[in-house]
């Protein structure tokens, strides 16, 4: 009698991609773009908490409306709403190397309605799929939402969200392993090299007379990129940059 042979399992060429990029700039990218394809994920948030207490942006996508996403991290953070987060408590406790997934209906009786009406209703979200991870140098909390409907049927079983959380928070926490920089950096990742070098002087203290002369460009020219950068970042001041990025 034949031996039935197992069908072989590989990773998709995505999730490859995925993974050869972790710990350089390509990695957002790839690793935003296959969340959206395999997982449906309409929008992305990914937060870090280094001391349980304080809570900083890393990263943040929303597939269909720029704008949102980056108003949602600067609310988030800068007017301290994860203090009112249900999941914040697991995001402070949980321990190194342990994973917890969390779904949007066993927290949502928490939630106060303010917070459930700007971080749920107005965006126009369905369901939420949480993943909070620890790790020696400080928590992630990554959060992927759907506007359209919930999160197809694979997530209903425990194991496959379960498995889908430790992999993607695997990947992130060794990213930022690999690359600190990028972590301590956090949103600055998606403007482009010149406003990326703006910000970094802004948050060492530096004017803009001394940031054109340390990049041989015009006043005016530092002046420009800035404006960009915090219209990307979804900020207005020197304050609020430095409290996207503390």
């Amino acid at each position: 009698m034949a031996h039935e042979v197992a069908p072989s399992w590989a990773p998709s060429p995505q999730l490859l991609q995925v993974l050869e990029q972790l710990g350089t700039q390509g990695f957002y990218d790839a690793f935003l773009q296959w969340l959206h394809d395999e997982f449906g994920a309409e929008q992305c948030m990914v937060f870090f908490s280094l001391d349980g207490q304080k809570v900083s942006t890393l990263l943040y996508k929303d597939y269909a409306r720029e704008a949102s996403a980056r108003k949602l991290a600067e609310t988030y953070i800068g007017e301290r709403h994860y203090l009112q987060d249900p999941n914040f408590n697991i995001l402070k406790a949980i321990k190194p190397g342990d994973v917890q997934v969390v779904r949007l209906d066993s927290v949502s009786s928490n939630m106060g309605l303010h917070y459930r009406k700007a971080f749920f209703e107005s965006p126009g979200f369905l369901d939420k799929l949480a993943i909070i991870r620890g790790s020696d140098t400080g928590n992630y909390y990554v959060n992927l939402y759907r506007r359209s409907s919930r999160f197809d049927s694979r997530f209903d079983d425990p194991e496959f969200a379960s498995n889908v959380g430790a992999l993607i928070s695997v990947l992130l926490c060794k990213h930022f392993a690999l690359n600190e920089q990028l972590r301590l950096e956090g949103a600055l990742a998606f403007l482009s090299d010149r406003e990326q070098q703006v910000c970094r002087a802004v948050l060492r203290g530096k004017k803009n007379e001394a940031i054109a002369a340390e990049l041989d460009v015009a006043v005016s020219s530092v002046i420009t990129y800035r404006k960009r950068a915090y219209e990307k970042l979804g900020i207005s001041s020197r304050a609020q940059l430095f409290a996207l990025c503390s």
